[in-house]
């Protein structure tokens, strides 16, 4: 039987909420976004390059049956930011390595992905950048999306914020984030995922295709406010309607609660 979720407000509701206590106010300025030690760099490069890259390749091309199309978007640009639709939850921090490489993949998270004891420093190592949660930490958190762009890496956002377990449909999204590569006038591409169903065991989850846009770039003669506008409505308008076109299978179903 098909699982159902209902919900009001496409922009605020949650279906994947932690139900543990996370502290989130641990991004401050005391946090440390950038790294530039050679012992940080051989970290990187066993924890990233060595084991973290094979072992998604394996997950997500055998488990998740992965597909991108238009693969070569990437190799027009150098530092790029990627904005996906958030529908999965450990694929969505696996698939930008497998859309980036060879490319460092770098993802923006909330402050609870560094919260953990223990895993905070994996979690570094492997490339998630988490929003600031206090004043202080702005400007390290900027200086490090333009340290990824001189790195020629692409930095993911979703800017849906909330997971929506296999939604096959693009949920409105504010502009707020499309700021980052308006600032650093860096390249976006806009990334779709869908879903297939299997060809066999039909009943499991179901596969993953990525379709990526062409390169899309902030309009320089606006101000910044309406060239994110632009930029926003540029890339939602690419995941909405490739959504459409490709995104047929309905392997969870979302039913609006109308207001009486």
């Amino acid at each position: 039987m098909k699982k159902i979720y209902y919900y009001r407000d496409e922009v605020n509701d949650d279906f994947a909420s932690s139900n543990g206590k996370i502290d989130r106010d641990t991004v401050n300025g005391e946090y440390k976004y950038s790294h530039h030690s050679v012992w940080w760099k051989i970290g990187v490069f066993f924890a990233y390059r060595l084991i973290a890259t094979p072992l998604v390749w394996l997950y997500t091309k055998i488990w998740l049956g992965i597909r991108v199309e238009n693969r070569a978007a990437m190799r027009k640009v150098k530092g790029c930011f990627v904005y996906m639709n958030h529908t999965q939850n450990i694929a969505d921090a696996f698939s930008p390595t497998i859309l980036s490489f060879p490319k460092r993949a770098y993802v923006v998270t909330g402050p609870e992905a560094v919260s953990i004891k223990g895993i905070r420093v994996l979690v570094a190592l492997l490339g998630a950048i988490p929003l600031p949660s206090a004043l202080s930490a702005f400007r390290p958190f900027d200086n490090k999306l333009r340290e990824a762009m001189e790195e020629n890496a692409s930095v993911i956002i979703y800017p849906e914020a909330h997971i929506w377990p296999y939604c096959n449909f693009i949920r409105r999204f504010p502009d707020k984030s499309f700021s980052y590569p308006c600032r650093l006038n860096a390249p976006v591409i806009a990334a779709v995922t869908v879903y297939r169903q299997r060809k066999i065991f039909k009943n499991l989850h179901p596969h993953i295709t990525v379709y990526l846009s062409e390169p899309l770039y902030p309009d320089a003669d606006l101000p910044e406010k309406q060239a994110r506008r632009k930029l926003c409505d540029e890339a939602y308008d690419f995941m909405s309607r490739t959504a459409k076109e490709h995104n047929s299978y309905e392997y969870v179903k979302y039913i609006k609660i109308e207001d009486e």
